[in-house]
């Protein structure tokens, strides 16, 4: 498979977005109004943040991961897009990538560093339900070298539902799926770190 690289470009962020301390407000960013923080009703790893709105199924989630150092440039948002179809029991099968974008140190100015984005579907079934549903993810390796840290955030948008998932009782399918890109640029846009303490 053929894969595009193209220049990470500029998009409106949603008007209506809320800024959310992470990890304890050692780092920070703004999310779309209507996520709620998954860790108030469900344990959450404490390398994770995990954000959901129930009304759609859409999900970001920002992680603090060991460099890989296994891979490097574009192949790293693949690696962690893979990595998260492997822990979604999501076959290779079921997945595609179907882009990777570089983000430049301007689209992260809170960091003033590059990333690398994979945008991919991934045929995914919810809970241990037999039904699978198709999503499209937004996957962002932010690596840290000088902390041996990648930071991965991940946007999840719902393209299709299985009318027997339990995600079709819960909402309409996402009107348009680039909404995820949106919500994506929005966050590394205004991702900063106050305590660097954090990363030792």
């Amino acid at each position: 498979m053929h894969v595009k690289y193209y220049k990470f470009t500029p998009a409106p962020f949603p008007n209506l977005t809320m800024k959310q301390d992470l990890y304890g407000g050692a780092l920070s960013c703004e999310i779309p109004v209507g996520f709620a923080d998954v860790s108030e009703f469900r344990q959450v790893p404490d390398n994770q943040e995990v954000f959901a709105d129930a009304a759609t199924d859409r999900c970001i989630i920002v992680e603090l991961l060991e460099l890989e150092s296994t891979v490097v440039g574009p192949a790293t948002s693949e690696f962690y897009f893979h990595e998260i179809a492997e822990s979604n029991n999501c076959m290779r099968h079921d997945c595609t990538i179907l882009q990777t974008f570089l983000a430049t140190e301007q689209d992260l100015p809170g960091l003033a560093t590059t990333a690398h984005v994979t945008i991919g579907k991934q045929c995914v079934a919810k809970f241990k339900e037999a039904s699978k549903n198709t999503m499209q993810l937004y996957v962002c390796c932010i690596r840290l070298p000088t902390v041996t840290t990648d930071l991965v955030v991940s946007v999840t948008v719902p393209l299709q539902l299985h009318p027997s998932s339990s995600s079709s009782r819960d909402g309409p399918t996402a009107t348009n799926a680039d909404e995820g890109l949106l919500f994506l640029k929005g966050i590394l846009r205004t991702l900063k770190v106050h305590n660097w303490g954090l990363f030792q």
